[in-house]
């Protein structure tokens, strides 16, 4: 398993393996608790999937055909970092403690001794990195992103499948100052037997060009589902009966609305651009892009 989770960082985080730990601490909880503990993870996840899918509104009339390579840096806020765990009866919840991405573990003394939490990874920001692709024909852009299915071990394989449809809207419209678009998203990560991520979104976009630069902006509703499946190994004895039973959860992650603001820079068949965007987590995205 640290190996599978070590190269998840490897091909979407390029970083170092600081989630190699993270399934080990997550057999501190149960079903109830894991839900609190993993979704701002999941949120994560789900915002930079949903991001970096569109640096202009304009689609071409005809034909047209891009290979982008795009980064994310999600911005966890101080919220994410902890929560109020759920204690048995007889213990007093007086203070937070990590979630996966907090710091310090907390224990707390009751009945039946100590029940101690894990702590979090310890981090305030995650950068992650997507290849894309796209083509579009008559107003209508299809966008795709993938990795093979990758073996991680001999139970475990790694796959990741993104499509987006946008269409103009502004071709409708004679005469329109701006270009306007709207655009559907589907993304899902998987690695079998661990965790199951998908993400959607629906937005709305438009942009101006003034010369070489191309200022864009949009609204999106989205929503994320990351399915979670791991051994209770219950190190605070919380529940011994349930102790090494395999636990499935499907947790919802905070994903709702957000607004997008950016900018690009067309220099030949290069592109590039940077925009910024504000939801449950706040995500600066940037591309480059080589469009034909």
């Amino acid at each position: 398993m640290k190996k599978g989770l070590s190269l998840l960082v490897i091909f979407l985080f390029l970083e170092s393996p600081i989630f190699a730990q993270v399934e080990d601490r997550f057999g501190f909880f149960t079903e109830s608790e894991i839900t609190e503990y993993a979704r701002p993870f999941g949120t994560s996840l789900g915002m930079a999937f949903n991001s970096a899918s569109y640096h202009t509104a304009k689609v071409a009339d005809f034909f047209g055909f891009a290979i982008s390579l795009k980064g994310m840096y999600i911005f966890v806020p101080d919220d994410d970092l902890t929560f109020t765990p759920s204690l048995p009866s007889g213990y007093n919840a007086d203070q937070k403690t990590a979630t996966v991405y907090g710091n310090e573990g907390v224990s707390y003394y009751g009945p039946q001794g100590y029940i101690v939490y894990p702590p979090g990874i310890d981090r305030s920001s995650l950068p992650v990195v997507l290849p894309q692709i796209s083509g579009s024909f008559m107003g209508t852009e299809v966008m795709l992103r993938y990795l093979p299915s990758i073996s991680l071990s001999n139970d475990e394989d790694l796959s990741m499948f993104g499509i987006g449809l946008k269409h103009s809207i502004s071709r409708y419209i004679p005469l329109s100052p701006v270009d306007i678009s709207v655009q559907f998203l589907y993304n899902n990560l998987e690695i079998t037997g661990v965790m199951d991520i998908s993400a959607i979104a629906f937005n709305a976009h438009a942009s101006r060009s003034f010369g070489l630069f191309t200022l864009y902006g949009g609204l999106q509703y989205e929503s994320s589902t990351f399915d979670l499946q791991y051994i209770f190994t219950d190190p605070s004895n919380l529940d011994p009966l349930k102790k090494g039973e395999e636990i499935k959860v499907s947790i919802d992650g905070d994903n709702n609305f957000r607004g997008t603001l950016g900018g690009s820079l067309k220099l030949a068949v290069i592109v590039l651009n940077i925009d910024y965007s504000l939801g449950a987590q706040s995500v600066l995205s940037g591309g480059l892009t080589f469009e034909f």
